[in-house]
């Protein structure tokens, strides 16, 4: 075998063994975002889901319930066509049952309270989540301009009532505690919740609400302690000090008029 036909031979294989590394190297590649992308997928699906069934339902319009449970089944729909699972396909299908009866009115929501600090920071969460995905069906020409300032300026007067909310609710157990003051006091933060939102309409009524509400307690809690103090005199007039008291003043009167 001459000189030159090794050299090809040994530069064919040097050649053949770049091109498997090459094609080796683009399917880990494949596989890598592969899994990258499934993985992002099923992340989305998750938030989409959680914005859907777990967030309070009274912080969700069905507007954008509807376009949330689009995006989910687009999402889906992707996962399926890069992975075989079963499990995908039943979550298709719930998706597709959900926004069905969505549309046709057949769902209901019961508001779900807001009872302490750590809960309204989760809805806070999710809403931040929501924002989020309003602003990316805007840069996707998925959203007009109007309607996702329609929907954005929803999600900041959510997250502002989820807090009015908590200390609403944290009022009631005030006032079965038979604690007045403690409801008034939390009726007031209430009210503060949506200082910067003073000019939305619904957060004005709600704020009319809440100062009406302050003014039958403040009245309730006046006359309460007029009732303790009337019982208060009552019971000291009727007791034995309070006559002894008024016969050492008389004996006090008596002293005085002997020493003149």
């Amino acid at each position: 075998m001459s000189v030159t036909t090794i050299t090809i031979a040994i530069f064919a294989v040097i050649c053949i063994s770049i091109v498997v590394i090459y094609i080796g190297q683009a399917r880990e590649r494949a596989r890598i975002e592969k899994v990258r992308k499934i993985s992002a997928l099923s992340e989305r699906h998750r938030r989409m889901q959680c914005l859907l069934h777990d967030l309070p339902p009274q912080y969700l319009t069905n507007e954008l319930r509807g376009m949330i449970a689009d995006r989910s089944i687009e999402t889906l729909n992707e996962l399926a066509a890069l992975k075989n699972d079963q499990r995908i396909k039943d979550h298709l299908e719930q998706d597709r049952e959900f926004l069905k009866n969505l549309r046709e009115s057949k769902l209901s929501f019961k508001p779900v309270k807001i009872r302490d600090e750590n809960a309204a920071k989760e809805v806070r969460k999710l809403l931040q989540v929501l924002y989020k995905f309003v602003q990316s069906q805007n840069k996707r020409k998925l959203l007009d301009s109007a309607s996702t300032k329609k929907y954005l300026d929803q999600i900041v007067f959510a997250a502002s009532q989820s807090k009015a909310d908590m200390f609403a609710v944290r009022a009631e157990q005030g006032l079965k505690a038979g604690k007045p003051r403690v409801a008034i006091h939390n009726y007031h933060n209430a009210i503060a919740a949506f200082k910067e939102l003073a000019q939305h309409p619904q957060a004005a009524q709600a704020i009319n609400q809440y100062r009406q509400r302050i003014k039958e307690l403040e009245q309730t809690a006046d006359q309460r302690n007029q009732a303790v103090k009337e019982k208060s005199q009552q019971k000291l007039e009727g007791s034995s000090e309070w006559d002894n008291f008024l016969k050492d003043d008389d004996q006090w009167k008596k002293k005085n008029t002997y020493d003149d």
